[in-house]
């Protein structure tokens, strides 16, 4: 037998049960005959619920201290929707406008093949809200154990959901007749026109993916995309936001940050620091290396591993610019400005202290061999001569 025939076949359950038997009759003839009685039965009725509610109140927190607050979530839900059914009733029966429920419920009577397909769906939504809590209290404890980051945690939350809800959705079509080919057709559709209108959007999404998988940095590490430098704050799906060091909230496009150069400097653990001085001509460059390194070398605020170093960078104008080299640990920027700060401090003592000059910018003006004069003598008796071309 196929469904049509099945569901033609099967009729509407008929309201077999009357809602008002002999007892209730009587009830409301026997005392329930008078405007004043219905009215006294009424605020009976209202005491009672209040009184009830009470009760449940009390009973709620007995079962969440001994099992948990979800056995008794589902407890007061079950005690509440039979409070209501019972309120609902009885006042209809205080009314005597109990044919009003039966006339509701004939004309919500539905075939049994209908019934089942409705028991059916809501078992597979709620198997689908069973199965998304498990899943996301599963993720969190990975994510409590370090397993996953922040970020991922959030995006497997959401991916789990949704394919979660997707997979619940195709059961319950299939289960009503619903063609889903029609409905893939459609989306396909809908998602080309929104790949068109939205391109940027989703370009941001799968930049979120796939940092996801690539895990270039996590959140609180000091990284720098493009000009923006900063503290990773957060990352969702389509945005990283980093904490700039002059306090501001920058938003940029994970599809930005996956396509720009990327600098973390929190991956290793440690940092170079490059510091510039500039020495004389005539000064001694190895000694002035030997002493810049070891001042360098005393600080608490530097790693000893590996050693500072000192090189000659190249020729300046005025001096040779030498370039120290040093390492910091957990790098931040409060610790770099930090360690920047003390080496140039110790730099330039220990140069005071050794007699090692560090020139100012200045210009060394030189005559030539061939030569012209352009005035007279001066008071000292000096000419002044200007070099020929």
């Amino acid at each position: 037998m196929g469904v049509e025939s099945l569901v033609s076949a099967s009729s509407a359950l008929p309201l077999e049960v009357s809602l008002e038997p002999e007892l209730v009759d009587w009830i409301q003839r026997t005392y329930l005959d008078t405007f004043e009685a219905q009215l006294f039965a009424t605020a009976l009725l209202f005491v009672l619920i209040v009184l009830g509610a009470a009760s449940a109140s009390r009973i709620y927190d007995e079962i969440r201290r001994q099992y948990g607050s979800k056995l008794a979530e589902v407890c007061s839900i079950l005690v509440l929707a039979l409070v209501v059914v019972v309120v609902v009733y009885s006042f209809s029966a205080i009314w005597g406008v109990i044919f009003v429920l039966e006339f509701t419920l004939e004309e919500v009577a539905i075939s049994r093949w209908v019934a089942a397909q409705q028991i059916v769906t809501a078992g597979v939504i709620a198997g689908a809200y069973l199965a998304i809590r498990f899943v996301n209290r599963s993720i969190d404890k990975l994510a409590e154990t370090r397993a996953l980051t922040q970020h991922q945690s959030e995006v497997a939350h959401h991916v789990t959901d949704v394919a979660i809800i997707a997979v619940a959705a195709t059961v319950i079509l299939t289960i009503w007749g619903i063609n889903l080919a029609n409905i893939f057709i459609g989306a396909g559709a809908i998602t080309a026109i929104v790949a068109l209108t939205a391109r940027e959007t989703l370009a941001a999404m799968l930049a979120g993916f796939i940092l996801l998988f690539s895990r270039p940095f996590r959140v609180g590490d000091w990284i720098e995309v493009n000009e923006t430098s900063g503290i990773v704050t957060d990352v969702t799906i389509f945005t990283t936001k980093i904490q700039t060091f002059d306090d501001k909230h920058v938003l940029v496009p994970n599809d930005e940050v996956t396509s720009s150069q990327l600098t973390n400097y929190s991956r290793n653990e440690q940092l170079r620091l490059e510091v510039e001085v500039g020495v004389d001509y005539e000064t001694d460059l190895e000694r002035a290396r030997e002493v810049a390194a070891d001042a360098v070398e005393e600080l608490e605020s530097v790693k000893d591993a590996p050693n500072p170093q000192v090189v000659a960078k190249r020729f300046g104008d005025s001096s040779i610019l030498l370039e120290c080299h040093a390492w910091i640990g957990q790098p931040t920027m409060r610790r770099t400005l930090d360690a920047r700060t003390d080496m140039i401090e110790a730099i330039r003592a220990a140069f005071d202290r050794e007699g090692i000059d560090i020139p100012y910018p200045q210009r060394v003006h030189s005559t030539r061999e061939n030569e012209f004069r352009v005035g007279g003598s001066t008071s000292g008796g000096t000419e002044l001569s200007t070099s020929h071309d």
